[in-house]
């Protein structure tokens, strides 16, 4: 079994805007120290004609339940990865987050919008635990929900400040 949800932020910025604000070298470690990361290494980063590639060690606080932290720890230690392509107009991404038990992978797309972009994400969540799957992915899920928050206020206020 899994947990998907989807999400989608806009954006008064173009897909080439976004992708730039991506590809941009500063952007990681001023998107993770943002976000309250406890630790981060960018290990790649990067940019090409046609997209970007990105992977990221993170460690990570648990926000949740005492539940859900017996079994994921008081923080969480994760591999996130990215890869970015041109498609037509906007650009469409797969990333994926190992975080054992869990796995998250997501499939992005960035396309024109009205007077900017839409960024829309689909999540799959997989907690491969015994019994209490179905009820840490839902966990994940909505700590997921609140980082997105968090993660489209500092790229608001990134695009408009650069």
């Amino acid at each position: 079994m899994s947990t998907k949800f989807s999400n989608t932020d806009h954006y008064n910025a173009t897909p080439a805007q976004i992708m730039a604000m991506l590809s941009d070298a500063g952007y990681p470690d001023a998107k993770y120290k943002d976000l309250g990361d406890v630790s981060f290494t960018v290990t790649q980063h990067e940019p090409s004609d046609n997209g970007l590639n990105v992977s990221v060690e993170r460690e990570v606080a648990s926000n949740m339940p005492d539940m859900a932290k017996k079994v994921l720890g008081e923080t969480t230690k994760m591999t996130q990865t990215e890869v970015w392509r041109t498609d037509g107009d906007g650009y469409v991404g797969n990333m994926t987050i190992e975080a054992s038990p869990v796995t998250i992978t997501v499939t992005n797309s960035i396309k024109p919008s009205g007077d900017g972009s839409d960024w829309t994400s689909d999540f799959e969540i997989k907690a491969g635990v015994p019994l209490v799957g179905g009820k840490i992915e839902k966990m994940v899920m909505e700590e997921t929900k609140g980082t997105l928050t968090k993660e489209q206020a500092f790229n608001e206020s990134w695009l408009s400040s650069h």
